[in-house]
């Protein structure tokens, strides 16, 4: 089933600053519009808890078939990010969506938060937690993650869905070094990161200890959002995207104020096996679009292919 491998930066300040606080507030309204309650009843799933690189994190394991799906949340996010879509594919295969460390309910240990230290937690999630062949699918910061895995582990990874993916920069207007964020964006980055929900009470039952846990009350997770916009590299990748072998679906939103899509046009034109597919939206597809999501990924799962 699988084949195995077949703008320059404004001078104004004021014009700056006001740019990305535009990006801040557009983000949030996208936040309250993608993340709201879309599930009625109970809830279909249960958290789980798994260890790795001795963090612990929470999991949500659903579905069944041969292939595991292991979906990787972007910055200042959690698992909760894939529920529009996620629950449209547990019929044909297994499901393995996580709260990165430094967010959701995962632990936040006192660490670098860099590209590398996540490669070694997910690395050990892959070979611990999953069995047979595996599609990774990462959004922004986990995209490029989900990019790093395919690199790392390509006996294990059989295919990749990258939505808007870091790695190979970030917007101009975000950064002041061309892959690390600015100070700015930190600040702003970091306060939007809290407004997310980490808790959908009728799609995913947990504890009524869990359900206590609010990121915005943790110190631990302050530091966490604030370390990885100092360390993590957005445009690690950058040279490496033409050693994925595996097919890539390469989805991305033609207005990304985050990531721009010309860079999706470069990671795609260096791609050797990927199907790209711009969407009408802005950063979240799989939360703004997701039918559109959902049809490409089915089609794509279903036939991996080279274009």
């Amino acid at each position: 089933m699988w084949c195995a491998a077949v703008a320059e930066t404004p001078r104004h300040p004021l014009r700056r600053l006001v740019k990305r606080l535009l990006f801040a507030g557009g983000a949030l309204v996208l936040l309250y519009v993608g993340l709201g309650q879309p599930h009625g009843g109970r809830a279909p799933h249960q958290a789980e808890w798994i260890t790795a690189e001795g963090i612990g994190s929470r999991v949500l394991r659903a579905g069944r078939g041969d292939t595991t799906l292991m979906f990787i949340h972007g910055y200042g996010e959690s698992l909760l990010s894939w529920r529009l879509i996620l629950d449209r594919f547990t019929r044909h295969y297994r499901v393995l969506a996580l709260d990165l460390p430094g967010y959701g309910l995962s632990e936040k240990p006192d660490a670098s938060y860099d590209l590398e230290f996540y490669r070694r937690w997910l690395g050990a999630v892959l070979a611990a937690e999953t069995q047979g062949p595996v599609v990774v699918v990462g959004h922004s910061m986990g995209g490029e993650l989900a990019a790093a895995l395919a690199l790392d582990h390509p006996d294990r990874v059989v295919a990749a869905v990258l939505l808007d993916p870091a790695g190979a920069g970030i917007s101009p207007l975000l950064t002041d070094t061309g892959s690390i964020a600015s100070s700015a964006t930190l600040w702003a980055a970091t306060a939007i990161a809290f407004v997310l929900p980490v808790h959908d009470t009728t799609w995913l039952k947990e504890t009524p200890a869990a359900l206590e846990y609010s990121p915005a009350d943790d110190s631990l997770a302050r530091r966490a959002t604030r370390r990885v916009l100092e360390h993590f590299d957005f445009s690690a990748l950058a040279g490496r995207f033409g050693e994925i072998r595996q097919p890539v679906l390469l989805l991305w939103g033609r207005h990304d104020p985050t990531i721009p899509i010309g860079i999706g046009e470069r990671i795609a034109s260096a791609l050797p096996c990927r199907r790209f597919v711009p969407l009408t939206t802005l950063h979240r597809p799989h939360q703004t679009m997701p039918d559109s999501v959902v049809q490409e990924m089915t089609a794509f799962l279903a036939h991996p292919r080279c274009e």
